[in-house]
């Protein structure tokens, strides 16, 4: 989450600065014209790479709650085993058919799944994850899945903010540097709805 600042300065002129109030509203940028969400067959690494490339170390520190300069054999395998039932990813493709970004939920319980998300750097703060949430989601409850289980790192605030502003945390429990949210995906529906 990118925090704005609200500070007005006036001219070299000296001129009296525009009130933050009398300014038009910023269009917003939440939903890129551009971008196109699809889901995600098994095998397609080319995406994951790319995805993964686009992090920065900070954003590899966030998804993956460590240092993780590359993907191991075993995890790119374990992420690009998708099949559409118990584990699902959507992705996002800029203007220029480039992955941008990748939500995915893994069954982990008959009606419990978990949830992880990236968006590259040069996108955060567009919307791309609110759109992969809402996605991917919708997919999770048409496999008839209840529970979404996301696994945090404490300082990851904005993916707090983002899956309690889509789908209604049930609990909150916090281990030492990591934060579990757990969502009740059959009353997302408002969520779900608007994005």
């Amino acid at each position: 989450m990118r925090l704005v600042s609200r500070t007005v300065t006036g001219t070299i002129t000296g001129t009296a600065p525009t009130p933050v109030e009398d300014r038009p509203a910023p269009r917003p940028h939440d939903r890129p014209p551009s971008v196109t969400l699809r889901e995600l067959g098994p095998g397609e690494t080319d995406v994951l790479d790319a995805v993964f490339a686009g992090l920065s170390d900070h954003s590899r520190y966030l998804r993956f709650h460590g240092a993780t300069p590359r993907l191991t054999g075993a995890v790119r395998r374990t992420l690009a085993a998708v099949d559409g039932r118990r584990h699902i990813a959507v992705a996002a493709f800029g203007p220029d058919g480039a992955p941008i970004g990748i939500a995915r939920l893994i069954g982990t319980g008959l009606r419990e799944v978990e949830l992880a998300i990236e968006v590259v750097d040069a996108w955060q703060g567009h919307g791309i994850g609110r759109r992969l949430l809402v996605a991917v989601a919708a997919r999770g409850r048409q496999e008839r899945y209840t529970r979404l289980v996301a696994d945090v790192v404490a300082e990851n605030t904005a993916m707090r903010v983002l899956l309690a502003s889509v789908l209604p945390i049930v609990s909150v429990e916090t281990d030492g540097h990591e934060v579990t949210l757990t969502a009740d995906l059959r009353a997302g529906v408002l969520g779900l709805a608007a994005a």
